[in-house]
């Protein structure tokens, strides 16, 4: 019974982050941060929306354990938390092994 809550539990976690992941701009965004840690308004420079818009969307990421922020003096710095990919990881091995 444990075994299945935990499935249970971590296919909604993998829902919520493919939920997530749907957003075209947020992909972008990972995909940016997994090359280079960055600050939004870097990011907002690269891509076709506000610094604004680009916050919204890393916190977004942050709360879903996505990226991670650190404060480097005055600028908030974001990179990939890449063990917020893990149960995703292991759905996809689940269903490209079945």
């Amino acid at each position: 019974m444990a075994k299945s809550r935990t499935h249970a539990a971590e296919f909604r976690q993998v829902l919520r982050l493919l939920n997530l992941l749907g957003h075209p701009l947020r992909v972008v965004i990972v995909q940016r941060l997994a090359r280079k840690p960055s600050t939004a308004g870097e990011l907002a420079q690269e891509l076709p929306v506000t610094r604004t818009a680009v916050v919204q969307h890393l916190k977004q990421l942050e709360e879903a354990e996505l990226v991670l922020a650190s404060d480097d003096g005055k600028r908030r710095v974001y990179r990939v938390n890449r063990r917020g990919f893990g149960a995703l990881t292991r759905w996809v091995a689940r269903v490209a092994r079945d």
